[in-house]
């Protein structure tokens, strides 16, 4: 039995090869983009905040007060603070853990022990809580510019946030940049700006910087006003409020 195929129906038998292969190909090419998609994973960069048990950071910090009214009219008290994420512990089901807080006036000064803090990372946030202020330090993962609500936890309607939070935008102002600091430099920091105002009277600045591994390795927070005498400057003239500025001294 002769099995050619006559020459008129060729063609069309070509293009029904092919349109059967059309609904094979389309369903190799879904199960390739699925097989991709599968296997994207998002780097939330947690190593920013780190939350493991006996992990440290040691800082030097200077603080200023600074009244108008005294004599002299700023009291600069210089001294080291450890902090130092102790065990975990469970607020309202959601797992937390310690943060330990140490003091001594200098290197030779025995730690004595300071206050407890607690600290919690969740999927897309680090919160820190402060003498009893929760405050959502950094938002995973970190992009330039990206701003949230850092004091989301501070009710409104308090005369704490309206005197001392109020419009505080946390922005991340540097992603992924070196940082110098105190004799070490670190490759790769998040610079977060939680609020930045000031006028011919007040001004209001917080900053901080992270390092991957180690944590905040950086705080400048000041609240000053110039009251009674709007013309000074804000470096040598007569201030109401205050001026801290924390550094990273040891790490582990």
């Amino acid at each position: 039995m002769d099995y050619t195929i006559p020459s008129a129906n060729y063609k069309s038998v070509k293009q029904l090869f092919a349109y059967c292969l059309l609904p094979i190909a389309y369903c190799l090419l879904l199960t390739s983009c699925k097989d991709k998609k599968d296997s994207f994973t998002v780097d939330y960069q947690y190593d920013y905040a780190p939350v493991d048990s006996g992990h440290y950071v040691i800082y030097d910090v200077d603080s200023v007060n600074y009244s108008s009214a005294s004599v002299p009219p700023r009291d600069t008290v210089r001294y080291q603070l450890k902090e130092e994420v102790g065990d975990t512990l469970y607020l309202l089901n959601e797992l937390c853990y310690e943060l330990n807080l140490y003091r001594r006036n200098n290197e030779t000064s025995p730690w004595v022990y300071d206050r407890k803090w607690v600290v919690k990372r969740t999927g897309t946030t680090f919160q820190k809580v402060e003498d009893d202020i929760k405050f959502v330090k950094l938002v995973f993962p970190p992009e330039q510019d990206l701003e949230w609500n850092g004091n989301i936890y501070i009710p409104a309607n308090t005369t704490l946030y309206k005197e001392a939070f109020l419009d505080w935008v946390y922005r991340y102002d540097k992603v992924a940049e070196p940082f110098s600091i105190n004799g070490f430099n670190f490759d790769s920091t998040l610079t977060v700006v939680e609020v930045n105002d000031s006028n011919a009277i007040d001004k209001r600045l917080r900053k901080e910087v992270y390092a991957k591994n180690v944590g905040m390795i950086y705080q400048e927070w000041e609240v000053l006003s110039k009251i009674p005498v709007p013309s000074d400057n804000w470096q040598t003239g007569k201030l109401n409020g205050f001026r801290i500025r924390m550094k990273v001294r040891e790490h582990n």
